[in-house]
Formats: structure tokens, sequence, C-alpha cells
């Protein structure tokens, strides 16, 4: 009878779902490129792509300093602390403690110094400093590329295509607008020449008929 490690099988799933989550994050992160005829997200991809080299070097530190504690943390606390087990539980707890999560009370039980060396050092290097850093960062490179001509960080071709197009279907409705306006103005004109011409020809028709009817009349006379 053969007997398997079920929990070998479990971890390779959890690890193909992490990547999996990954492509598809990757993937949809990458559709933002699409909107690159937006000033603003071309202004949020160029201020990633510039940050993209120092950012590196941060990853880098980041993850020493992370993986220091993380060997700390399991030599000192895995023993009576579930969340300090193993590396995976050890990352994610700093992950969450980074985040805000506090295990202050858990930690000082374990051992007084040590959870309060650990504490300390780990909240003022990393969720301080680091943090703090990760955001100048960004900040700098934002300042940096807003600084630059619009055109270099977005699709300037396609903007103009659009408000090329959007121009000439509004440029066509407001000519056929104008000309139907124009043709009733010019219409209400030549009806009132016309108006004015009939009545200084019936005018000028009725003062020669007054004229006609005096040199009759003083002829007559």
């Amino acid at each position: 009878m053969h007997t398997y490690l079920l929990d070998t099988v479990a971890d390779m799933d959890d690890a193909f779902t992490m990547l999996l989550a990954s492509v598809q994050l990757i993937t949809v992160l990458s559709m933002m490129e699409l909107l690159d005829f937006n000033r603003y997200v071309a202004l949020f991809s160029a201020t990633l792509g510039e940050t993209a080299r120092v950012l590196t070097t941060y990853a880098i530190l980041f993850g020493v300093l992370i993986f220091s504690y993380t060997l700390f943390s399991m030599n000192v606390f895995s023993a009576s602390m579930e969340e300090f087990h193993d590396l995976y539980s050890a990352i994610s707890t700093l992950f969450s403690m980074t985040l805000g999560s506090t295990l202050y009370n858990d930690l000082i039980q374990v051992n007084l110094v040590l959870g309060r060396f650990f504490y300390i050092t780990f909240m003022l290097i990393v969720f301080l400093v680091m943090t703090n850093l990760f955001v100048t960062l960004i900040n700098s490179n934002y300042d940096f590329v807003k600084k630059q001509p619009l055109s270099e960080w977005f699709d300037n071709d396609l903007v103009e295509h659009l408000v090329n197009k959007f121009s000439v279907a509004l440029r066509v409705k407001k000519k056929d607008g104008d000309k139907g306006l124009k043709n009733d103005k010019n219409e209400k004109v030549a009806a009132e020449t016309e108006n004015k011409e009939a009545l200084a020809v019936s005018m000028v028709e009725c003062k020669l008929d007054d004229l006609y009817f005096r040199v009759d009349s003083y002829y007559a006379g």
C-alpha cells in the first residue's frame, strides 16, 4: 500500500495558484499601456518607469532586511509562536507588521529583551524609514516627470487623432446649423428687400399718377 505525502501536493497547488495570480496581475497591469492617451495615466506610468531603476535597488535592500528579520524571528520565536514557525509564516507576519499589525505583547512574553529589540528595530527601520523612503522616491520622480514635456510621456498622436475626429464631427454639425441659420436669414432679408422694393414702386406709381392728374388738370383748365 502506497502512502502519498499530500502536504507536498498542497504546497505545489499553493505555489501554482500564486504563480497564476501573479501572471494575471501583471497581465492586467500591462493593459494600462492602452490608456496612455490619458495624460494622468501616462504621468503615472512614466513615474513608475522612471522609478523602476531606483526601486530595483530599494527592493533588494528591503528584501535583505525582511529576510534577516525573518531568520531572527524564526530562531527566537518559532518555538513559542505559530506566526514564526516556518519561513512562509514568518514573512507573512512581518509584512502584516509592516501594514500595521502588532504582536508586541506576544513577543515580549516569549523573550522580554529580544522581543523588544526585535519589535522596536523592525518598526523603526522597516516601517518608518523604508516606507518613507519609498514614498520619497516616488515623489521625487513624479516631480521630475511632471516637469518634462507631456509629449514625451503619452501618445500624443492618438490624442490628436481622437480630437480631430471629434472636431470634424462637431464642425460638420455646426456648419450645417450655420447654413440653416444663414439660409433663414437670407430668406428674411430677401423677403424684406422685395417688400421694400414693391412699396417703393407703388409709391412711385402713386406719385406719377398724381403728377399726371395735375398736369391734365392744368392743361384742361
